[in-house]
């Protein structure tokens, strides 16, 4: 072959992407799951993500593993509403079927950072809005309002707002998955303390957030 024609080809696999295949799989649990084998879209890899819903009374954990984009990857973040807090972290592998490392969760942190956002919390509806507000801390520098559709599995609609990381606002609030039969179509709106929220970007995966409350 033709040293023109070898470039070509290989230029020709290159721009094709690598496509690996992840365990799919989800449960209340604060360890890995083991699901089916799904085949992931070119350049993805597998993502864990580990969600803890902590409240007065009780905590919730929340594991999920699945096809995602680098852009999740070793990331962490929070949300504190007027019933509790949400934090969340995720980790990564790019073989098929590997296991991720146990994702970190962020610290807990009560050096108040001087923003007071409103906060509310509707197991009915992917809205919500009352007089009702929490002080900012660490670093939750925005205020988000999030609200989910599940469907499948589980038929539900839910929603909740506080103070937010910026990971949260950027990486974790928006996501449409689908996992063992459950889909979830969550938004993320976020902005620095304003009335007006502005919608916040997405890397995929995420956290699927207060399932103790779905049961």
């Amino acid at each position: 072959m033709k040293p023109l024609g070898l470039l070509f080809v290989i230029c020709s696999l290159a721009s094709t992407g690598f496509s690996i295949s992840c365990k799919s799989c989800w449960h209340m649990q604060d360890s890995p799951c083991n699901g089916s084998s799904v085949a992931c879209s070119s350049d993805q890899v597998c993502v864990a993500s580990y969600t803890l819903v902590t409240s007065v009374i009780s905590e919730t954990p929340q594991y999920t593993l699945s096809c995602g984009s680098r852009s999740e990857c070793n990331l962490n973040g929070s949300l504190t509403f007027n019933y509790g807090k949400v934090r969340t972290g995720t980790s990564c592998c790019d073989t098929d079927n590997c296991i991720p490392p146990f994702p970190t969760l962020p610290p807990v942190s009560s050096q108040k950072n001087g923003l007071t956002c409103r906060a509310c919390f509707s197991e009915t509806s992917d809205y919500c809005y009352t007089s009702d507000r929490v002080e900012c801390t660490g670093d939750e520098i925005k205020c988000g309002r999030m609200g989910r559709r599940l469907s499948g599995t589980v038929t539900k609609n839910d929603a909740l707002r506080g103070c937010a990381t910026r990971s949260y606002c950027e990486i974790f609030g928006i996501h449409m998955v689908t996992i063992q039969g459950l889909n979830v179509d969550s938004k993320m709106f976020c902005s620095d303390g304003a009335v007006a929220l502005h919608v916040g970007l997405f890397g995929s995966i995420v956290a699927i957030l207060l399932t103790k409350l779905l049961f």
